[in-house]
């Protein structure tokens, strides 16, 4: 075998293995560009879900921002009616000192006014 034969074998056996390299090169490109299109599929999907939750969500903020409304309410007439209550409270304690303070004065008169019962028995 000559120099020639040696070079063809060995530059078609280095041709062979760059073609095969190459050949790998592009089988391994194309499992990455089926790999990367599956996840892409899957970020849809799940893009998708996370959508419809984000509505989900946005709809029960506007359900529980309406409950808060109308507790809010509730709340504001609960006040307003202890409010009322206290006020009426106040008046009847007032009313109350001022009856005590008669029922007071009438029972001194009456002690005043009774002769002493119990010193005109003994005589």
């Amino acid at each position: 075998m000559g120099y020639k034969e040696i070079c063809c074998t060995l530059g078609t056996a280095l041709d062979n293995d760059f073609i095969r390299t190459r050949a790998d090169q592009v089988e391994m490109a194309q499992d990455l560009t089926e790999r990367i299109n599956g996840v892409a599929d899957r970020v849809k999907v799940l893009d998708g879900k996370v959508t419809k939750l984000d509505e989900r969500v946005d709809r029960l903020e506007t359900k529980i921002d309406e409950k808060f409304e109308q507790i809010d309410a509730r709340f504001d007439r609960l006040e307003d009616k202890v409010d009322g209550l206290d006020t009426k409270v106040a008046a009847m304690q007032g009313t109350q000192t001022e009856m005590m303070s008669i029922l007071i004065a009438i029972q001194r008169k009456l002690d005043v006014d009774k002769p002493d019962v119990d010193a005109a028995s003994v005589n």
